[in-house]
Formats: C-alpha cells, structure tokens, sequence
C-alpha cells in the first residue's frame, strides 16, 4: 500500500490483508518524523484504551507490507 492510499484508512479501525497473506485486525497510523514518516499498528482496544494512551503503543509496521484493507465500520469489500 501506498502513502496516498493509506491516507483513508489512517487511525480507522479497519481489517488488514498483510502481504504473507494473514488479516489483522487494528489500527494503524501515522507519525510524522523529521525527513520521513513512520507507521504503528496496535490492536483496538490497545489504541482507544484512554488509560494507555501514550507514545510507546502500538509497533512499527512497513506499510507497504500491507495489500489491502477494509474500514469495520463500513460493509464494503476488503480493497487493494
């Protein structure tokens, strides 16, 4: 997955089709660093837990390992 394409699923609660073929269920979002940008899955209730909301959540993802995914809250087709 492209930047471009990710930017529609950035911080959604969504389902991941991962290129080693499994589906993840979570979040994954930007954070912005000087000269790049970096990526950070973590499950849902890890990333809305407000009790844990802090800077080390989540683990950095290569986003172009990602192939497709589909918002939960929509009933749409996985994409990509």
């Amino acid at each position: 997955m492209t930047h471009a394409e990710f930017r529609a699923y950035n911080d959604q609660p969504c389902r991941f089709r991962m290129k080693s073929g499994k589906e993840v269920y979570g979040v994954i979002w930007e954070k912005p660093q000087p000269g790049n940008t970096s990526y950070y899955f973590a499950s849902l209730s890890e990333r809305y837990n407000r009790s844990q909301r802090n800077n080390s959540i989540g683990m950095m993802i290569n986003i172009e390992d990602v192939v497709g995914a589909e918002l939960l809250s929509n009933s749409g087709t996985l994409v990509g």
